[in-house]
């Protein structure tokens, strides 16, 4: 097995099914009580609305710095300032790749995609394995497969249920004041079994700041557009209202800073249930 392999997370399955995106608008004075803010705050998340997408997969866990430091080795994107150096340090490797941007995503799926050996586990969300697609095409999820796959279809406000736990993810009531490492959280995985969707590090997605409805062929999915895009999840230094997952961030992509990180996706056109 090679060292890339090695280093690679697993990718689960998220089959194609309409979900509930978003936030009821009945439910935002309720948010504003609960985590701050005015009511008119969490009108992005507004209407909630059902989308349905294909199957394609998610990575289990964030992408580790250890993983994003083969690229830089290769040239292909610059070291997170985080390292203070060209690899990441010891204490670091584990942890997920922070301090980048989203065209440093981007350019590190790109990277990947050119690598000609990976064995690849994917499986689906009760952990039995699948065959790959033929051809493997890496790249960020876009933000409405990134909230299918942290709360599945019923709406739920956190991946584990409705109510916060700071038990289950690494927000600021959590206390732990850094990114944690894969498998820190298991109980607090998404129905799907998808890791650290709560808390952690922001993560980056495709997806430009639209209002919703969420509609893939509006031009929200062009990369080459320009202006904000949008992230995902929270963040150990945020506190739980950050951290559902219909909460939507944006910044300019050539933004960085020591909350952001990246979550692979793949599509899997082949994949049927």
């Amino acid at each position: 097995m090679n060292h890339l392999t090695e280093l690679m997370p697993v990718m689960v399955v998220i089959p194609a099914r309409t979900f509930r995106m978003g936030t009821p608008a009945r439910e935002t004075s309720d948010l504003a009580r609960r985590y701050g803010g005015t009511r008119e705050s969490y009108h992005e998340e507004t209407p909630q609305h059902e989308v349905s997408l294909p199957a394609f997969a998610i990575a289990q866990t964030p992408l580790s710095a250890a993983l994003y430091s083969l690229a830089v080795a290769d040239g292909a994107v610059p070291p997170s300032p985080s390292w203070h150096g060209p690899v990441p340090p010891p204490t670091l490797a584990a942890l997920p790749v922070i301090d980048v941007t989203w065209h440093e995503a981007r350019t590190f799926c790109a990277w990947l995609n050119q690598q000609p050996t990976i064995a690849l586990r994917l499986i689906d969300s009760a952990g039995q394995p699948v065959s790959p697609p033929s051809h493997l095409h890496f790249r960020l999820p876009t933000e409405a497969e990134w909230e299918h796959a942290a709360r599945g279809t019923d709406g739920r406000h956190f991946p584990w249920g409705n109510d916060f736990d700071p038990q289950l993810a690494n927000t600021r009531e959590s206390g732990r004041a850094a990114p944690n490492p894969a498998g820190t959280y298991p109980n607090g995985r998404s129905p799907y079994g998808i890791e650290d969707m709560a808390g952690n590090v922001w993560e980056w997605t495709a997806s430009l700041d639209y209002p919703y409805p969420y509609r893939p062929d509006d031009g929200r999915e062009d990369p080459k557009a320009p202006g904000r895009r949008i992230l995902r999840g929270g963040c150990y230094a945020n506190p739980a209202g950050y951290a559902r997952c219909a909460c939507r961030f944006r910044l300019l992509p050539t933004m960085r800073n020591p909350f952001l990180g990246m979550r692979l996706a793949l599509s899997i056109p082949e994949y049927h249930v």
